[in-house]
C-alpha cells in the first residue's frame, strides 16, 4: 500500500477501519469496519486491492441474492439546488 499520501505528500499514514460505500449499477452497499491507511494530515484513505475485490464480490453476491446483507437502511436522496445569494 501507499508509503506516503499521493494527495498531500504527508508520510504519516495510520492503519484504521472506516465505512466504505460501493456503487454498482445504481445500487449502493455500505460496508462497515473496512481496513485502510489514512493520512493523518488530509484524511485521504488507501485500501488494499484484495479488500476492494472482496467488497465487489460481496456486492455482486448480494445483488444476485446469493448472500444477505447484515441489515438494510433507508437513505434520503436530494438533488442539489443552487441558491442565489443576495
Amino acid at each position: 500500500m501507499a508509503e506516503q499520501c499521493s494527495f498531500c505528500g504527508n508520510r504519516n499514514l495510520t492503519s484504521k477501519t472506516t465505512r466504505y460505500i460501493h456503487q454498482h449499477n445504481g445500487e449502493l452497499l455500505f460496508v462497515e469496519q473496512v481496513p485502510c491507511l489514512e493520512c493523518e494530515y488530509c484524511g485521504e484513505q488507501y485500501f488494499d486491492i484484495g479488500v476492494l475485490k472482496q467488497i465487489e464480490a460481496d456486492h455482486r453476491d448480494i445483488a444476485e441474492h446469493r448472500k444477505q446483507p447484515t441489515r438494510f437502511v433507508q437513505v434520503a436522496v436530494q438533488e442539489f439546488e443552487r441558491r442565489v445569494s443576495q
